[in-house]
């Protein structure tokens, strides 16, 4: 059984207190360390020592630590080393294999493009600003605190570009991993530290990290269950209810196959899949024809290549959403992909647990219509198209199909709607120079007058 350490700045902590994460069938696969509360205030301390050092190394090496450290990880990947860290994610998240392989690879590619990345958040797009807080203006730009904390959730690998930027604007960063997945940070932990990051720049704790919480100058948290924290100390992150419109009845055949794949990126678990469509026409027909597009994509063991739905470790969570699916249907909703497919909801392979890929024709005021659920799962539902900013609202993405800019602007307007995404763009997904949430920058440092201004 494997042992999955914690970190404490560059060395790896293997403490006596620990838990065993199990797989599908129950079997023990790893036992994680549970540092205590002295040695999650070591990594603090170890932090605050380091913050004003990593201000003061030149830009070109900065960086160049992401850039060695995502040869490593290639590297790694190439040799083959990276499997069992990989089976191990993936037996344990639920996500098939080459979708947990191909999330690493992203990861590393994020690592090579971090300088614009981080310059698009800067002031005047100059990244030299994170080192020196100079922006050519009345005020100084400075760091927010000295440490971060940053919780990471565990629905894909890609998730590790939040601390991964947290890093890169050069504040010591505190990574609490997801019960399910104490594996994917490790990954680029390891490999920053041995591409010469300074000590103490990240340390990495599994379980309770309440004494982080506490101590942490400020908090980066996912989800809607955040701790109590003032404003300044609290940024939320990773809510989804992504959303497309569809205004002509009639759309590019293509249509479907691409919403289809919009929904099932990273096995529909990133805040960025289409998790609803408004349609202003014929709402049936839509559903139907989405409906096929999903049905293309069957439900294959985990370790199979062409596998893109998830499985589901936790029973409990997996007939929860059972169970909030049947009351829809039974309040009227129609299972559109049950209807062209012989294929049950509930789908049981070499013992893991998976739900069916599901397109649910509802109505706009459903809560399904309003969430998002860790699997290929669309609702569609009519709207009026005077309303759709109404019914689009709190939503990350909403992707406007077709060309129609004057809808695309009223939604725009939205000041719930984080991204609008238009005409052959609809389906461009995440890229993370885009602003999501706005952008980590701003939570990390603060706009100060200090006049006259000195240097930093």
């Amino acid at each position: 059984m494997a042992k999955v350490p914690a970190w404490i700045g560059r060395h790896e902590y293997t403490s006596s207190q620990h838990k065993s994460l199990t797989g599908f069938d129950g079997r023990p696969l790893a036992q994680i360390a549970q540092p205590n509360k002295l040695v999650q205030h070591k990594a603090v301390q170890l932090a605050r020592r380091v913050a004003g050092d990593i201000r003061e190394i030149d830009d070109a090496t900065w960086f160049g630590y992401f850039h060695r450290a995502a040869d490593v990880v290639e590297r790694e990947q190439s040799a083959g080393n990276l499997i069992p860290i990989a089976r191990a994610i993936s037996e344990t998240t639920g996500l098939p294999l080459s979708r947990v392989e191909r999330g690493i690879t992203a990861v590393a590619a994020h690592m090579r493009r971090i300088e614009d990345i981080m310059e698009v958040q800067a002031p005047h797009s100059d990244i030299a600003a994170y080192r020196t807080g100079r922006v050519n203006a009345a005020w100084a730009w400075l760091p927010a605190g000295r440490t971060c904390m940053v919780r990471v959730p565990g629905n894909f690998p890609t998730i590790q570009i939040e601390w991964l930027q947290t890093l890169a604007a050069r504040r010591p960063t505190l990574i609490n991993t997801s019960e399910r997945d104490p594996f994917t940070a490790g990954i680029f932990v390891s490999a920053l530290y041995e591409a010469g990051l300074p000590d103490g720049a990240i340390s990495m704790c599994h379980g309770d990290v309440s004494t982080w919480v506490r101590l942490a100058d400020q908090v980066v948290w996912p989800g809607e269950h955040a701790p109590r924290l003032e404003p300044s100390r609290l940024k939320t992150y990773h809510f989804g209810r992504s959303k497309a419109v569809l205004l002509d009845d009639h759309p590019d055949p293509q249509t479907w196959d691409r919403l289809a794949r919009l929904a099932f990126q990273g096995s529909g678990r990133l805040c960025t899949n289409v998790s609803a469509l408004a349609v202003t026409g014929d709402a049936e027909s839509a559903a139907e024809q989405l409906a096929k597009a999903f049905n293309a994509y069957p439900v294959l063991p985990l370790t199979e290549q062409g596998a893109r739905v998830p499985a589901f470790p936790d029973r409990n969570l997996l007939y929860a959403l059972v169970r909030q699916i049947e009351r829809e249907v039974a309040g009227g909703a129609v299972d559109m992909t049950g209807r062209g497919s012989d294929v049950p909801f509930v789908v049981e392979i070499d013992g893991s647990a998976f739900l069916r890929p599901t397109v649910l024709l509802t109505s706009a005021d459903s809560p399904l219509f309003r969430t998002e659920l860790p699997f290929p799962f669309t609702a569609v539902a009519q709207v009026d198209r005077r309303i759709l900013d109404k019914a689009c609202a709190n939503s990350l993405i909403v992707s406007v199909i077709g060309d129609h800019p004057e809808v695309a602007g009223i939604l725009g307007q939205e000041p719930t709607i984080t991204k609008v995404f238009a005409g052959d763009l609809f389906d461009r997904g995440y890229d993370p120079v885009d602003p999501q949430e706005g952008y980590l920058a701003d939570f990390l440092f603060q706009k100060k007058a200090i006049l006259p201004q000195a240097a930093t």
